[in-house]
């Protein structure tokens, strides 16, 4: 495809979305387009980019914490024909968030989820199979990627890594 053309399609992209969206926010830079969605409307916006880009391919989905139980969940969706990244965020709040699941619309997710919800505690209502993926079971429920998670550095000598120095202590950990 001609390189004047990929931005031609995104634009049309972006404005069909907001068309189809009112709420949503967009921004465009370059080959990227950035949707802010609510988590509410994330089924109908992902189903939108299903059928407004034949050949979109679903990236990723990971959670980021943003301390004090607020989480973002970008989504990255990728159109080899429009040349395009369309980046998706929601925002979730609460000890326990929640969103529906879009692994129905693109199977290649359901992995992508469970990840996040094992490491974030981010639940995915509708999804088939939240069975812990990498984590073994004593961590289940435990969410080692939120900030808030604490170890107990119980085996950190067979990590073959070395504690970080506090106060009394030489690089290494080891106290003097």
């Amino acid at each position: 495809m001609a390189g004047s053309a990929a931005p031609a399609l995104s634009s049309h992209f972006v404005e069909e979305m907001t068309k189809r969206h009112p709420d949503l926010k967009s921004r465009a830079e370059g080959r990227k387009v950035e949707f802010l969605v609510t988590p509410g409307s994330i089924r109908a916006v992902v189903a939108s980019i299903d059928e407004l880009i034949p050949d979109a391919f679903p990236e990723s989905v990971f959670g980021v914490d943003l301390q004090n139980d607020k989480y973002e969940l970008i989504y990255f969706f990728w159109s080899h024909t429009m040349q395009m990244l369309c980046e998706l965020r929601v925002q979730l709040e609460g000890p326990a968030p929640c969103i529906n699941t879009v692994s129905d619309i693109f199977p290649g997710l359901e992995w992508h989820e469970r990840e996040t919800r094992e490491m974030f505690g981010i639940g995915f209502t509708g999804h088939p199979d939240l069975r812990l993926l990498l984590l073994p079971d004593e961590l289940e429920g435990k969410y080692p990627l939120r900030k808030s998670f604490q170890t107990d550095r119980s085996r950190l000598d067979e990590s073959g890594l070395t504690a970080r120095p506090t106060t009394g202590q030489k690089d290494g950990g080891v106290s003097e």
